[in-house]
């Protein structure tokens, strides 16, 4: 059976700071025309999930330690912005500052509104339960708009950990780059914070009400980064769901096999993508991951539960990747090199890809057979088929505030 399913068209963000040396004799509004404006640049690639050869499968772990490092950057950077601007000389003073007709790079003319040592009160999140009260706030608007395009919400300047976190909203049609121009009004929540289980930091990004067009073909999602094996490994689990109808619409030459797909599948028109992996931060970023597909609320070891001696290819896992990117993959666990991250054996502070993978697709607060010393599933890690539905009716906190 030929497979055609198309992955998430996935956001990579990075930023880029300037040099700050020379700043001191220009205007706070200048300094942060210019330090906004150079550190925002939003990109994002696609790659197809599967085709007609085996490296294709794959295509979400590939540039992986890059994708993750521009990622988890996102906040750290706008944090940089508005300390080299000065706005933590001293660390102490209480501002509110409103800057209007500020031109940002690719952005065009935006409103400012800026918050230190002036708590915001009451802000929810789906990456948290109850609400949270932060220090500093920054937003970004278009000159004239009603919506904002971002919102920063954090509580120190100097780090994301052992406090409340920090928390960031933003709208990626609004930033210029001609291949947001039709991902309508998706908003992305990304929440850093730390949990001594596993390892010094994690963040986590959400979105809801994704076109399903070929610039952005998921309706919802989340994927849960983590930093483990005391910063030398990256804990990657995500969960999105997409349409058959919609995966269609976007390619009609394959209409054909997605339909058999979705036979096999049992007839469901959504169909949710389950992955996880460790990757090793280090060249040659050798990676293990594991995948598969599912219409209904079990996550299962091969491709809708198919069985892979009568479906050629429905068995992804375990694929194994580096530098170069894909190896290969319908690995058995002992057929893993032994360089490579364990699919099975997991550290202290870290989880195997077996435990990773266990723990994607589940509700919060599930408890995870022998994953007593993990503890229940929290609300951050959540992709559970009923908490990615419950988007159709539902903000669950997904907004600006």
């Amino acid at each position: 059976m030929k497979k055609t399913v198309f992955l998430l068209l996935f956001l990579g963000v990075s930023f880029q700071v300037s040099d700050y040396q020379n700043q001191t004799r220009k205007s706070e509004k200048t300094i942060l025309s210019e330090i906004l404006g150079d550190s925002i640049h939003f990109g994002f690639g696609s790659e197809k999930l599967w085709s007609a050869t085996s490296a294709d499968n794959w295509g979400f772990v590939r540039q992986s330690a890059t994708w993750a490092r521009g990622n988890s950057g996102i906040i750290d950077n706008l944090i940089l912005a508005l300390k080299n601007a000065g706005y933590f000389n001293n660390p102490s003073a209480s501002r509110t500052d409103v800057l209007s007709n500020v031109n940002l790079s690719g952005f065009g003319s935006a409103t400012l509104t800026i918050k230190i040592n002036t708590p915001t009160a009451n802000v929810a999140s789906t990456a948290y339960a109850g609400n949270k009260t932060f220090n500093h706030f920054l937003e970004i608007k278009k000159t004239g708009a009603s919506t904002p395009s971002l919102q920063l919400f954090f509580d120190d300047p100097n780090t994301t950990l052992g406090n409340d976190g920090a928390l960031v909203y933003y709208r990626l049609v609004d930033f210029g780059n001609p291949q947001f121009a039709n991902v309508g009004d998706v908003i992305t929540e990304s929440y850093t914070g730390n949990d001594s289980i596993y390892g010094t930091k994690f963040q986590t990004y959400t979105w809801r009400n994704g076109p399903e067009n070929s610039s952005w073909i998921s309706k919802h999602g989340r994927v849960v980064l983590t930093e483990v094996d005391s910063g030398r490994q990256l804990c990657f689990r995500s969960v999105v769901r997409l349409s058959f109808t919609k995966l269609k619409e976007i390619n009609p030459s394959n209409a054909t096999a997605l339909d058999q797909l979705k036979t096999a599948c049992g007839g469901s028109d959504q169909i949710y993508y389950v992955l996880a992996y460790m990757q090793k931060f280090d060249s040659p970023f050798q990676t293990t991951a594991k995948a598969s597909f599912t219409t209904n609320a079990t996550r299962y070891e091969t491709i809708c539960n198919l069985s892979a001696s009568s479906f050629p290819g429905a068995k992804l896992s375990y694929g194994i990747f580096n530098i170069n990117g894909y190896v290969t993959d319908q690995l058995n666990a002992n057929q893993v090199p032994a360089d490579y991250p364990s699919p099975t054996v997991g550290g202290t502070d870290f989880m195997s890809v077996d435990e990773a993978f266990n723990r994607t697709y589940v509700a919060a607060g599930a408890s995870i057979s022998g994953q007593a010393t993990l503890g229940v599933v929290k609300q951050y890690e959540e992709t559970s088929k009923t908490y990615l539905d419950a988007f159709d009716g539902s903000a669950q906190n997904l907004t600006f505030k």
